[in-house]
């Protein structure tokens, strides 16, 4: 009767590898998960008027998210050709505020959803301000404009699509627990009309929303 063939150290070794590149990418993989669940079950509590627990802890820290109804807070971002804008200056016009980071993959999601139906939100009058959270909330991610460039395809020269960097300030008044992505729509008056994260994920309700601006 033959004997099985016990495995080399070698193949040994190589399945090894194998195996934890296979966990390290699982991990990876449930984190995203994670990370876009929760923000859009924090951001749907938000809708309701209730507290998320990053909120609940940190109450007497975190300034509350400007909140559906309200005049858009004013601040500063400078955009990829280097022209200081304001958020205020769009006013006239539906804006859609998102504020990401470049190195979180629903952001990355995102902007190919949002290049897929910038034509229906640009039909609706919407203009398009996507602006990387200030310093990427502190980790390392590509440039602006290359992930603007990987991710958003032809339409990256889209004049309804503006790209650019927040100032300190503006990303405080915005995203002051720090979520991944957070977007705001903005009526032609300059009040915020609906509040959510995760185009990719939430893009039948964004639609939805476009169509009372």
């Amino acid at each position: 009767m033959d004997r099985v063939k016990a495995p080399s150290r070698r193949t040994q070794r190589y399945q090894q590898r194998q195996h934890s590149r296979q966990l390290r990418l699982f991990i990876g993989l449930a984190a995203a998960l994670v990370a876009i669940v929760l923000a859009v079950v924090g951001l749907t509590d938000l809708q309701h008027g209730q507290s998320t627990p990053a909120q609940s802890t940190s109450q007497s820290t975190v300034d509350p998210l400007p909140a559906v109804g309200s005049t858009t807070p004013n601040g500063t971002f400078t955009t990829l050709a280097g022209q200081r804008e304001t958020v205020t200056s769009a006013k006239g016009s539906p804006t859609l505020l998102w504020f990401i980071s470049t190195w979180c993959s629903s952001c990355q999601a995102g902007t190919q959803i949002i290049a897929k139906n910038l034509a229906t939100l640009a039909a609706a009058g919407v203009k398009v301000k996507e602006i990387e959270l200030y310093h990427d909330l502190g980790s390392t991610g590509p440039s602006m404009s290359t992930f603007a460039k990987m991710f958003a395809g032809s339409s990256f020269h889209n004049p309804d699509w503006t790209f650019g960097v927040s100032s300190l300030g503006l990303s405080k008044v915005y995203d002051p627990v720090g979520y991944l992505d957070i977007y705001y729509l903005i009526n032609r008056a300059g009040k915020i009309t609906y509040i959510n994260s995760s185009p990719s994920a939430t893009m039948p309700q964004l639609l939805k929303a476009v169509k009372g601006v």
